[in-house]
């Protein structure tokens, strides 16, 4: 096992770490949120679903990440070096300041960086990042209405019902709190799916299946010490400051992010799950009222996630430039 090999391996773990402490908040943000989950059972929970979403669900993604955007002749060891570690230097910035970014967006980002400097314009699979960014601004907006028709049906249909009795309330918030934890379960497999291709899908693509095996392993692992050592920053964020979350209204939230996920990891499109939820959770507040959403939070947000794409391209392309002079 060669030297940069190893590295790869220690910077994709690196990776993993801080893509799965910055999205955990995606499948269990809504959950302690609403009081559903106390913290740290969210955390344990969901490395638990993301572990296993990691292991079972992600192998359709990691071809995407690894080989769809530049080709695999193209992509090296060092290669998988530069852009886990540019897309890992990103998040732990953003993570710091607790704000959710993409860690799809990020890494992807830095794919594109890196090819662009080393395989050059023409030999990247534009088709394929179109489809990509495309999927990038659609998954929010599909996360948005879904959220907000998720929360109304169940509004106008049941909740409205019940709204002066404040027995039949409490006794309904109780009950959806149990079908938040799952709901909030069933969304860390997505998650899960997503982060392992995007922490070592470019890695895995350089070794083969069967070290790449080993490798997705470890990525799980670093997935799984992210969430429960550095977790809990995001997760509050997205859970407490967007918009007033109980248990009713998370559960429309995290039903809507998780579906829309899984369809598209099954799809080997690697999405966003923090735009995901993010606009699930807005689509929520807005059945609710508009005077509901906290717009400032929104707007801190999304212009982290605009700045996100080409502060990647830049760190990854600017990376593979000093690297290789000193080698």
């Amino acid at each position: 096992m060669n030297w940069i090999l190893i590295i790869g391996i220690i910077t994709a773990m690196y990776m993993a770490f801080n893509i799965a402490a910055n999205d955990i908040g995606n499948s269990m943000g809504t959950a302690v949120g609403s009081g559903a989950l106390t913290m740290r059972k969210a955390l344990m929970l969901g490395a638990l679903f993301e572990f296993l979403g990691a292991l079972f669900l992600g192998s359709t993604v990691i071809k995407t990440v690894g080989s769809g955007i530049v080709p695999i002749e193209f992509m090296t060891g060092l290669g998988a070096f530069i852009i886990t570690v540019s897309a890992g230097i990103w998040i732990t910035i953003t993570i710091l300041k607790k704000i959710p970014i993409s860690g799809s967006d990020a890494i992807v980002s830095s794919v594109i960086g890196y090819g662009l400097v080393y395989a050059g314009f023409n030999h990247l699979q534009w088709t394929t990042i179109g489809y990509i960014m495309a999927s990038w601004v659609f998954s929010p907006l599909i996360g948005l209405a879904s959220g907000y028709l998720a929360y109304y049906v169940l509004k106008r249909g049941y909740l409205n019902k019940i709204e002066n009795n404040i027995g039949a309330k409490d006794r309904s918030e109780k009950l959806f709190s149990y079908f938040q934890i799952g709901s909030s379960s069933f969304a860390a497999l997505g998650v899960g799916a997503i982060d392992i291709a995007a922490a070592t899908g470019v890695l895995y693509v350089t070794v083969g299946p069967t070290l790449g095996f080993s490798i997705k392993f470890l990525g799980a692992i670093a997935l799984v010490l992210g969430i429960l050592i550095a977790g809990n920053r995001i997760t509050g964020t997205i859970g407490r400051r967007i918009t007033e979350l109980v248990p009713t209204r998370g559960f429309s939230a995290q039903i809507s992010a998780g579906s829309i996920t899984i369809l598209f990891a099954s799809m080997g499109l690697p999405i966003s799950p923090t735009q995901t939820l993010v606009g699930s959770v807005i689509g929520v507040g807005m059945a609710r009222g508009t005077a509901t959403v906290k717009l400032d939070v929104i707007k801190h947000i999304a212009t982290t996630w605009i700045i996100t794409i080409p502060a990647c391209i830049a760190i990854s392309g600017s990376l593979y430039y000093i690297i290789t002079a000193l080698i």
